[in-house]
């Protein structure tokens, strides 16, 4: 058995769905990426276009020097959606319904790195997941794992597309895998159908300014009001171009445990807006959604309340306008005391906003309380236009 065919028993072993292996060269895909950057859609990420991460993207030498091939890794996550939940919680992104993948991938990858290195005696083995300058998508796609969909996501004929990737740089060669012949979305154009904000804006290119995923988790500060109703009750990530992809119905289950969705129990929508710092802490402890921080999450909150809650959610959307610490989660709950009012054709929130709207602290929570507050007024009262 060769060292390739032994690393990917061992890769099986350890949970990874799918390996393959790639020679070090020049990527197509580092050319795209250059145009997204330049094109701005990378959003408020500025990270992505230091001028050195890119250098590393196109040149993983610059990461391990010596560098000759790239071993891609699939990690299954569950495809099943839970509608029970979504309707008490909102929806969150499958990948991050569970455990946060980072940990789990540090262990799998660390365990195979170590395992490489032991069948190649000298060799360096370094291992990303998420977590560096390494193009993973061009990586996986030429290393035989699948091919670039048209929602820009990495898609497969056997395990469809709700898989988290990972690599292992090595220095030593390995037998490359052939790359897949073509991609395979043909004429489908579900992803960018389904897409509320209109965030895939041709074939293979997503801008992140409009995507859902990106505002929701990335984007710091106000959502733009015309892409909120869009969001509708996402409150972390966004899975719509994944759902109605045809590929999927060859999506295999998760093969560990860690990636089950968290029950969040007892939990709901407006109940989130009780969560001060430590118990935000404590009760995604060990999740991905940390990653928003307390007022970034309560900010999506808001807004998913905003697009479907009910009178029964304006207390504590009043609340949180006239008592949550934070400016940017005062500012979502007038948003969203304005939507539901309109929506119900009743002055409901009325005495928070007004009170919100002279006396906040902020001008951006002032600003979206006096515009919460006029549409209520017009919309019960068409006397009240001017307000």
């Amino acid at each position: 058995m060769s060292a390739a065919a032994r690393i990917r028993e061992r890769a099986r072993a350890l949970g990874f769905e799918r390996t393959g292996f790639a020679a070090i060269a020049p990527l197509e895909a580092a050319e795209h990426y250059r145009a997204w950057i330049a094109a701005g859609m990378h959003g408020g990420m500025d990270w992505l276009a230091q001028a050195e991460p890119i250098a590393r993207r196109a040149e993983p030498a610059r990461i391990l020097p010596g560098v000759q091939s790239v071993i891609a890794v699939a990690l299954c996550h569950d495809p099943a959606g839970d509608p029970a939940r979504d309707a008490r919680v909102g929806r969150i992104a499958r990948y991050a319904a569970g455990d946060d993948y980072h940990a789990l991938m540090k262990e799998k990858l660390g365990a195979l790195a170590g395992f490489v290195e032991a069948e190649l005696p000298g060799a360096r083995a370094l291992w990303y997941s998420d977590t560096g300058a390494i193009l993973e998508r061009g990586w996986a796609e030429r290393a035989g794992l699948g091919w670039i969909g048209k929602h820009s996501g990495l898609l497969s004929e056997e395990i469809g597309s709700w898989f988290l990737l990972g690599e292992l740089l090595v220095d030593r060669a390995l037998e490359p895998d052939p790359p897949v012949e073509r991609e395979r979305c043909g004429t489908c154009t579900r992803c960018l159908d389904v897409c509320p904000t209109g965030a895939i804006v041709a074939p293979y290119r997503v801008d992140a300014r409009l995507c859902i995923s990106y505002l929701t988790i990335e984007h710091r500060g106000v959502i733009p009001r015309e892409l909120r109703p869009a969001i509708g009750d996402w409150i972390f990530g966004c899975d719509l171009c994944q759902e109605v992809c045809p590929w999927n119905r060859f999506a295999p289950p998760a093969r560990d445990a860690r990636l089950a969705a968290r029950p969040l129990a007892d939990w709901t929508l407006a109940g989130f807006l009780t969560l001060d710092d430590a118990a935000f802490a404590t009760l995604f402890a060990g999740s991905p959604i940390r990653r928003t921080g307390r007022d970034g999450f309560l900010r999506n909150v808001c807004i998913a309340l905003g697009n479907r809650g009910g009178s029964e959610d304006v207390p504590a959307l009043g609340r949180s306008l006239l008592r949550d610490p934070d400016w940017l989660v005062r500012a979502h709950a007038a948003w969203a005391l304005g939507e539901i009012a309109a929506r119900a054709g009743e002055r409901l929130g009325t005495t928070a906003l007004t009170e919100a709207r002279a006396f906040d602290a902020s001008e951006t929570v002032r600003e979206e309380a006096g515009l919460a507050l006029g549409r209520v007024l017009r919309e019960n009262d068409p006397a009240a236009r001017r307000v």
